[in-house]
């Protein structure tokens, strides 16, 4: 292979749209970029997708010769990218809230066995974070506990069950992202903790992980101050050859979160940040979307190899580990689509699904058990805005409130219901005396939801309080007497409180993290 070549596998990029555009063709051939990360703008429809994954390694075979990682965030709940023609598995949280560690192997297989049917052989989960910081405004619910052995227990499973299926779990944040209380793409956050603390929390799980098995890491843009006050892990050469290579003996693949986030470009730009990340021991750079800086990391990294900056044994070192873990996971003999992908039956995966939805809702408090269809019941919740809760809503229309009333209603339940916003508080609070069960439903509730929550059980101390997002919120409302925890607003959360609502099943779900 040509120095352009090698420096090519060890980029992974991405592009807008269900087709290739031509820019990233003329990339492939000038670049040879070498493998590519899907979004949800990119997997729209399954047909697309058959279409695109094929066409993706048709043309990467044939101008750079090797087949392609194609990648994808595909944690379960609230960050799934591929949804059309795909069960829409249920998050790490709710998971944990199911207290079988075995669960995730299952969901693994499942999840490892749609996305490789589309030709997707990585996956960038599982989040191995240890959320022990209630206040963290980006991994929350995303993580499955903020207890280091939860997460070792369930993530060590997902990580099994996806390679059982030919997919390459790609385990994240390393060092650990769970004890912050900023956010990686808007700023440089920075962790205090010793190497004794690392060790008993954040490092954990990644530490039963590569003994498991695992073949990459995601690093993460945090400054780790007692290894590198310096560098975020992503450019830090103690972090990632120091400490994860040569400490821990990692022997797969060191991926790097998306460079484009502010905490790299802000601070270092993206040129020199390419560098720093291949000296720290970084295999492959990861770009979401943007040509430009994808191209300008690769020019740099090239520019710095010719210059002697980097040697170029340096890039053979992670070359090699690359094209040994695309052979180990069966690309050189079969990288495209299965030909009954746009076919195949699903039905095992949604039963499995709805088990795993059921036995993760969790009452966190109170006694309610459902709902007394004699009485009037008003649903109140916000709009779902990451996914359709059901094909085709929108507006107000997407929201629990919405779906609940339409359900019930059907099963013989007096409901009304009112989709949350501003203009309407003043209406809600006048019709709640009216009903003689209410039921709140808010995912992340803030300002004038609080205040609303707070003045309906002023009204209906018997008002249920339903977590649609992190359990943490149960701590803005200690007076309320029933709360329910489902830790997303998915179909499958909303489809699966409704039959809870309606007494369909017990709640049996135990929480993954403590509350105050």
């Amino acid at each position: 292979m040509t120095l352009e070549e090698k420096i090519g596998q060890m980029f992974v990029v991405g592009f807008v749209g269900s087709t290739i555009p031509q820019n990233t063709l003329n990339n492939i051939s000038q670049y040879k970029f070498g493998n590519y990360i899907f979004m949800q703008y990119n997997t729209e429809s399954k047909e697309d997708l058959f279409a695109l994954t094929t066409a993706l390694q048709d043309n990467i075979l044939n101008l750079v010769g090797v087949p392609a990682f194609i990648s994808i965030d595909q944690e379960g709940g609230k960050i799934v990218k591929f949804v059309s023609g795909a069960t829409h598995f249920i998050g790490n949280m709710a998971l944990a809230a199911t207290g079988e560690a075995e669960n995730a192997l299952s969901v693994g297989k499942a999840v490892g066995e749609e996305l490789r049917n589309f030709g997707i052989n990585v996956d960038f989960a599982p989040v191995l974070d240890v959320n022990n910081n209630p206040k963290n405004p980006i991994i929350g619910v995303r993580s499955y506990s903020d207890s280091p052995e939860v997460v070792a227990a369930f993530g060590c499973n997902m990580i099994r069950g996806l390679k059982e299926s030919r997919v390459m779990a790609t385990a994240k944040h390393f060092p650990g992202h769970g004890d912050t209380d900023d956010d990686t793409h808007y700023g440089l956050p920075r962790i205090p903790h010793d190497m004794d603390r690392l060790y008993q929390v954040e490092l954990y799980p990644y530490i039963e992980a590569i003994e498991a098995g695992l073949d990459a890491i995601m690093t993460t843009h945090i400054v780790f101050e007692k290894l590198d006050p310096d560098y975020p892990a992503t450019l830090s050469r103690a972090v990632l050859t120091g400490l994860l290579r040569e400490e821990l003996r990692f022997e797969g693949l060191i991926v790097t979160d998306a460079m484009e986030m502010k905490a790299i470009v802000n601070h270092f730009g993206m040129a020199e940040a390419a560098i720093l990340a291949v000296l720290a021991g970084a295999d492959i750079l990861t770009f979401t979307e943007s040509t430009s800086n994808s191209v300008t990391a690769y020019n740099a990294v090239l520019d710095a190899v010719r210059s002697g900056r980097i040697g170029e044994e340096r890039i053979d070192e992670s070359v090699r580990r690359i094209l040994l873990k695309k052979y180990e996971y069966g690309l050189f003999a079969d990288c495209y689509p299965r030909a009954d992908a746009l076919w195949a039956d699903l039905t095992s995966h949604r039963e499995l699904n709805e088990r795993l939805g059921e036995k993760s809702l969790t009452l966190a408090k109170g006694d309610f058990s459902g709902l007394d269809k004699s009485r009037r019941t008003l649903v109140i919740s916000s709009r779902a805005t990451r996914y359709a809760l059901e094909p085709g809503l929108s507006g107000d229309a997407n929201s629990f409130a919405y779906v609940a009333r339409k359900h019930l209603s059907a099963r013989g339940h007096d409901v009304d219901y009112y989709v949350f916003s501003t203009t309407k508080y003043e209406s809600i609070i006048a019709a709640a005396p009216g009903y003689d069960q209410i039921i709140i439903a808010f995912e992340n509730p803030s300002g004038n939801e609080v205040n609303l929550i707070s003045e309906i059980y002023q009204i209906n101390p018997g008002v249920v309080v339903v977590s649609l997002d992190k359990p943490y919120d149960i701590n803005l409302f200690p007076e309320i007497e029933n709360y329910i925890c489902v830790y997303e607003y998915t179909p499958l959360s909303a489809a699966t409180l409704i039959r809870y609502l309606d007494g369909e099943f017990t709640a049996t779900g135990v929480l993954p993290v403590a509350l105050e």
